[in-house]
């Protein structure tokens, strides 16, 4: 079997929702320790993938409504603190990591050096702060071709519209690429309903942002400061993702 379709296979396998190659030469432009070559020398390409979010686990606000089992003083802050952080992130990420190590190692055993960053990691020592992440997800799945930015300031797929998480295997097998997004997924300023709805009011767009092409980079800038401080005291988590019409189940 080709060996892109195998490792396209296995993701699919994992649970994988979308998968795409993207060869590392997409990546040129990358911020300076940032590009695939240079987190793993003779790197050829990078195979990334994404498990989708449960539509009605974006709508954890509205949830539990009435219940006669959680208080309606501490519903909110128990569906944000349990619902969605462990069913639209923990979980999702667990799995990103283990697909991700399984194609990792069937590449090395196959004589491709490979490796994976954990799709998200926590419990940093204080004084290292936020760092960046040390592969843009956001980038690879984009030129990997599985969506474009939207204005919400992440990815956005035709299929399930910005509710999916990635991860990505950088080798230097030389795998076959899939071809970049060619029509778009994001409805942009015909839509505008993610930059409208942020309460904090944290994404704003980039200069010349254009109506008609697919986005390969990011068409707006989120200010996270803004951003985590809304979170910690609305239930907005998500909601960026939540409003954006695109890839509905219904």
């Amino acid at each position: 079997m080709d060996l892109t379709r195998e490792l396209l296979d296995m993701a699919k396998a994992g649970g994988a929702s979308l998968t795409g190659v993207a060869p590392v030469e997409r990546f040129d432009g990358a911020p300076r320790g940032h590009h695939p070559a240079e987190l793993l020398p003779g790197a050829k390409a990078v195979l990334t993938f994404g498990i989708r979010i449960l539509d009605r686990v974006m709508e954890w606000p509205d949830l539990l409504q009435g219940s006669s089992m959680i208080p309606e003083d501490v519903r909110v802050e128990a569906l944000r603190a349990v619902f969605y952080r462990r069913s639209g992130y923990d979980i999702i990420n667990d799995r990103l990591n283990q697909v991700a190590l399984s194609l990792a190692n069937h590449l090395e055993d196959l004589g491709y050096a490979s490796l994976f960053f954990p799709a998200t990691y926590g419990g940093l020592p204080e004084k290292m702060g936020q760092l960046p992440a040390m592969l843009s997800q956001r980038h690879a799945a984009v030129r990997a071709g599985l969506g474009e930015f939207g204005l919400n300031n992440v990815v956005v797929t035709p299929r399930y519209g910005p509710r999916i998480r990635f991860n990505s295997v950088i080798t230097t097998a030389p795998l076959t690429p899939s071809p970049v997004l060619s029509t778009k997924a994001c409805q942009g300023a015909e839509c505008h309903i993610c930059v409208d709805e942020c309460p904090a009011g944290a994404l704003s767009l980039m200069p010349g942002v254009t109506a008609d092409q697919v986005r390969l980079d990011p068409a707006s800038r989120t200010d996270w400061t803004l951003c985590r401080k809304s979170q910690s005291t609305s239930d907005c988590m998500g909601r960026c993702l939540q409003v954006c019409p695109v890839g509905r189940s219904g």
